[in-house]
């Protein structure tokens, strides 16, 4: 197996452990693989030297700004790139292989309430764990992440479905917390829906998507991000072809549950979106 950057097996060992998600840990790979082929190519110093040493804070600024001008990356993913940079560099400082931390000085730009939708699933983890948020906003967010609609996940056979995705442990770990919130009413109505009123109004225990948007709408103000189930879940099929633009469309339509009209439309929307980027940033 080719190594893509310097010490790669011994930080993705270490990503392993820390039980981070096969997915982010992808992300750091393709960051670190892209960031060092481009010092390669078009930062001398380093290509001659090859000496993490020789990597400077202006090598990252560099590099983040060619993400934005030449590739018109949104800048939520030049901050996840900067992240993954961060993780790295702090990793290899931990363990005494650099003495100074390229990234030390270079901050990510903050961004708007839309920018934090259109990348809210690298946000789900954290979002996930916080208690301050419904069960029921969380659980919206963990399954709109597997690539279901609100009026799907609200259906009373909902949860035969459920039964059959694969989930992180931070994931499995909300699932829990859920299934004490959710067991006592599924025993009082009855049903194995996992949508559930706490008081029975009308003849369906079911939750109704009108009720759910309450739920939501009251933890945008906590959370500051606009959570409207339809473009939660644009924003997710979005964020997620934007990371795997070289798959096979066989592969995305199975991932995504989507047909290939479906596919297509999402695939435009997303063309629009990047030219929009390139413009503003020309």
């Amino acid at each position: 197996m080719s190594t893509h950057f310097p010490y790669e097996k011994s930080f993705i060992n270490q990503l392993t452990m820390a039980d981070k998600h096969p997915q982010t840990i992808a992300q750091y790979q393709l960051t670190l693989t892209d960031f060092f082929n481009y010092q390669q190519h078009f930062n001398e110093t380093f290509a001659t030297s090859g000496l993490l040493a020789d990597l400077t804070e202006n090598d990252i600024k560099v590099y983040l700004a060619m993400l934005k001008n030449q590739r018109g990356y949104q800048q939520s993913t030049i901050n996840k790139s900067l992240s993954n940079l961060t993780g790295y560099f702090n990793y290899l400082f931990e363990h005494r292989i650099i003495t100074t931390l390229p990234t030390f000085g270079v901050k990510g730009q903050p961004l708007t309430s839309a920018q934090q939708l259109s990348n809210w699933p690298e946000q789900l983890a954290d979002w996930l764990a916080n208690d301050d948020l419904h069960v029921y906003t969380r659980a919206c967010l963990l399954f709109t992440s597997k690539a279901y609609e609100a009026s799907e996940m609200l259906a009373p056979d909902f949860y035969q479905d459920l039964a059959k995705l694969n989930f992180s442990t931070s994931e499995h770990i909300f699932l829990s917390k859920f299934k004490a919130y959710i067991e006592p009413l599924q025993s009082q109505y009855q049903t194995k829906a996992l949508f559930l009123k706490t008081r029975r109004r009308g003849p369906e225990p079911q939750l109704s998507l009108s009720a759910l948007h309450k739920y939501l709408t009251g933890d945008s103000q906590r959370l500051g991000v606009p959570l409207k189930p339809v473009a939660l879940y644009q924003q997710y099929i979005l964020w997620y072809l934007r990371q795997h633009r070289l798959d096979e469309p066989t592969t995305i339509m199975q991932t995504l549950r989507l047909d290939a009209t479906s596919l297509g439309y999402y695939q435009n929307l997303l063309r629009r979106q990047d030219l929009r980027t390139l413009k503003a940033n020309q």
